[in-house]
């Protein structure tokens, strides 16, 4: 009887060494179907657009990160085959693959699919996204697209509207000073009895 259960300890302990020993696989939490062909991602993505990426947003954490962090990246925008593009967009994306999130290099030019998810567009490794230089059919089957709207000559830009604020704002600053001036002098004048 001793033998046996010398012999069961054995077997068990082997499987619980081997258990450690035998290194699992990695494994990645994002699964994507095959993105279907350009017409299929076009009809089922908001907008499509080629840019260049000129800027990333990651949010303020203070204590961990994960693969589901949203980070919002800036395009300068070269050419649309469907949406409302502006000269600079930015769409958002997760911080890791893992999380189907595609991460985008700053200086690097794509074509984007993107679908409006109601407060921003949203960019998965699941699109046909791809980088410009590796998205040749894409560029073959889209053919010629538009160019995003140029603000017209008279039109406020940024910096226009921001004097649009900047203006009023100092013009009630006069007002209030120059009414604590007249305040001021009446006060120090001498009533007459």
């Amino acid at each position: 009887m001793k033998a046996g259960k010398f012999i069961w300890a054995s077997l068990i302990f082997a499987v619980l060494l081997g258990s450690f020993a035998i290194a699992p696989e990695g494994a990645s939490a994002c699964s994507c179907a095959f993105p279907g062909s350009v017409n299929e991602a076009k009809l089922n993505n908001d907008v499509v657009f080629d840019g260049t990426v000129t800027g990333k947003k990651e949010p303020v954490r203070l204590f961990s990160r994960s693969s589901a962090t949203p980070i919002t990246w800036t395009f300068e925008v070269h050419e649309i085959w469907k949406g409302k593009v502006s000269p600079a967009i930015s769409v958002v994306s997760v911080q890791a693959s893992e999380s189907c999130g595609y991460e985008f290099k700053e200086g690097s030019r794509y074509i984007v699919y993107a679908r409006n998810s109601g407060n921003s567009l949203e960019v998965s490794l699941c699109s046909r996204t791809a980088l410009h230089s590796a998205a040749g059919q894409d560029l073959a089957e889209l053919g010629v697209g538009s160019v995003p709207p140029q603000p017209q000559a008279g039109q406020p830009s940024g910096s226009s509207t921001l004097l649009g604020w900047v203006l009023p704002i100092v013009g009630l600053g006069v007002l209030i000073a120059v009414f604590f001036i007249l305040r001021q002098r009446t006060k120090r004048r001498p009533t007459s009895m």
